[in-house]
């Protein structure tokens, strides 16, 4: 069927439900701010209107749910909002506002803290540039706690090891390049620990790829367990990690992978079939130096120091006086 055959003829579109005409009674309307309600609902938007000539404030009901609390229990006005904001986003949401009423736009992310203690997101779009009525603003709320949620668990995985659940090689390196910036800024002591699990194909091959594994989760439990949350830990590949310690001198560097040597030392891990066998681990260390050109001078150094400890029979700790 065409669609002109199912548009009613002449003026008579005006008696139809106000889904498709505008409404023309008093009922009408009101039907039509229920049933706008009810779409502001399932989308998740609310909004607020505030007169420039009286400043009262009108919020929507779905702006009262994003605040967790009654409508009867909040007074209208932009402060008792504010209070709710997360302490960090007051004073942006506060210069929004301050813009939106100079020059009628806003679009603003922003947090509120619920008063049982729950944080939600909002995004607030604003924009009366070329208002119907210049002595009204009306701005725009919508949920957004679930994007920001997914967007934060799709910025750690970029960053994150599958595996071990430590950063990955690309996210250490960045690590690694501001803590150097900051180092030539600051003459902030820092080091690199670059670990290997000796023999580690020995391990896959006799006790199976899962078991394998496994081992390299706990390594990494381990180091999560004995550095601080300030340190850097990172899986470069394989079975080879970097540490990236701040504020510490190249003897205290030396002594910490040294501690992590001789815990994984004796660490008994354990197969399904109840075998237990102990791993060893080799690691060079590299301390910050103006010399350095670069940050991956820095990492070249702490791999020639593990080199050196590999040729000279593993299971060791080695650092830049070692090397001959």
């Amino acid at each position: 069927m065409a669609l002109r055959n199912i548009i009613p003829p002449d003026n008579s579109y005006q008696n139809l439900s106000p889904v498709f005409g505008m409404p023309s009674t008093s009922q009408q309307w009101q039907a039509h701010a229920i049933m706008l309600q009810k779409l502001h609902k399932i989308r998740g938007i609310g909004y607020w209107q505030k007169s420039l000539t009286t400043g009262d404030v009108y919020w929507s009901d779905m702006v009262y749910d994003f605040l967790g609390v009654e409508s009867s229990r909040l007074i209208h006005d932009q402060e008792d909002f504010v209070k709710l904001v997360h302490p960090h986003d007051r004073k942006k949401v506060i210069n929004a506002w301050q813009e939106l009423e100079k020059t009628g736009f806003t679009d603003i992310k922003y947090r509120i803290i619920q008063p049982n203690g729950d944080t939600l997101w909002l995004h607030e779009i604003a924009d009366n540039s070329a208002p119907d009525d210049p002595g009204i603003l009306l701005s725009t709320l919508q949920d957004i706690t679930d994007h920001k949620a997914l967007e934060k668990k799709l910025k750690k995985e970029a960053i994150t090891d599958d595996l071990t659940g430590t950063f990955n090689r690309g996210h250490f390196i960045k690590r690694l390049r501001q803590a150097f910036s900051h180092y030539l800024r600051s003459g902030q002591n820092a080091a690199v620990l670059l670990f290997d699990v000796d023999h580690f194909k020995s391990v896959n091959d006799t006790y199976g790829h899962v078991v394998g594994d496994k081992v390299l989760q706990q390594v990494c439990q381990l180091f999560k367990e004995r550095f601080r949350e300030t340190d850097v830990v990172g899986r470069l590949g394989g079975e080879e990690f970097a540490v990236l310690l701040f504020e510490v001198t190249p003897d205290a560097a030396l002594a910490i992978a040294e501690e992590i040597r001789k815990m994984l030392a004796k660490k008994a891990f354990t197969t399904d079939a109840d075998a237990t066998f102990n791993i060893s681990v080799t690691c060079g260390v590299a301390h910050f130096t103006e010399d350095d050109p670069t940050e991956e001078s820095i990492l070249r150094r702490a791999d020639q120091s593990l080199y050196r400890g590999k040729h000279n029979g593993r299971n060791q700790v080695v650092g830049e006086s070692n090397l001959s």
